[in-house]
C-alpha cells in the first residue's frame, strides 16, 4: 500500500496534449531523475494510485509531456488534469536530499526552491533563515514554519508584527547564508501589517 509519507510532490498535471494520451506535467524535475520505478502516483478519491510511464518528452523547460500505460487517448487521460503528481521517495534521489536538508549542509550554495521543498516533514530547518524580498529588502527572520498543509507558511517577525508568508513565493534558498529570497506580490505587506 502506498502512503503519503513515502511520496514526494514533483508537480501537477495540466491538460491532455494531442489525441494519443499524452498529458502536460508541470515540473522542475527531469522525469528520468525522479521516477526510479517508472511511475507517477496521484491521489484519486483518497487512494494513492500509481500510473506507469510508457513515454515522456520535454515540451519546454518547465513542462514534460507524459504518456502512461493503458491511457492511450486524450479522453482516457483527461481525468488527471489538475491532479498533483508524486513519486515514491524510496526509488528516487529524494531520500538522500531529505537527509541533506535535515542536516542543513547542502553541497551547493544556492538550491532551486523546488528541489529543496521535498515534503513538509523537514521544514523546521528554515527557522532562523532571513527573508529577503526583491523589492523591500530584508523583512526579518523565520520564527516558525507551518507545514501541516501543502501551502507551507513561514511566520516572520516584521517590524513588531507577525507576517505569514507562503513558502511558494520563494525564488531561491541559500543554505550557507541561511537566506530565503522571494518576490512578494504588490500590496502583500500592506495587507498583512
Amino acid at each position: 500500500m502506498i502512503k503519503e509519507e513515502d511520496l514526494c510532490k514533483i508537480g501537477y498535471f495540466v491538460k491532455p496534449h494531442g489525441v494519443k494520451g499524452e498529458i502536460a506535467l508541470v515540473t522542475d524535475y527531469e522525469i528520468a531523475d525522479v521516477t526510479g520505478d517508472s511511475c507517477i502516483v496521484c491521489n484519486l478519491d483518497d487512494i494513492w494510485t500509481p500510473f506507469f510511464i510508457s513515454s515522456y518528452r520535454p515540451k519546454n523547460t518547465s513542462t514534460t509531456l507524459v504518456a502512461f500505460d493503458n491511457l492511450n487517448s486524450a479522453d482516457k487521460v483527461k481525468f488527471l488534469s489538475g491532479k498533483t503528481a508524486w513519486v515514491r521517495t524510496q526509488n528516487s534521489p529524494f531520500e538522500e536530499c531529505e537527509e541533506t536538508i535535515k542536516n542543513s549542509s547542502l553541497e551547493r550554495d544556492q538550491t532551486d526552491v523546488s528541489n529543496t521543498l521535498l515534503n513538509g516533514s523537514r521544514m523546521e530547518v528554515f527557522c532562523g533563515y532571513t527573508i529577503i524580498d526583491e523589492r523591500h529588502g530584508t523583512l526579518g527572520s523565520v520564527k516558525e514554519v507551518d507545514a501541516r498543509t501543502l501551502n507551507i507558511l513561514l511566520t516572520v517577525d516584521y517590524k513588531g508584527s507577525e507576517l505569514l508568508i507562503p513558502l511558494a513565493l520563494a525564488t531561491s534558498i541559500t543554505h550557507k547564508q541561511k537566506t530565503i529570497n522571494l518576490s512578494l506580490p504588490d500590496g502583500f505587506l500592506e495587507i498583512q501589517v
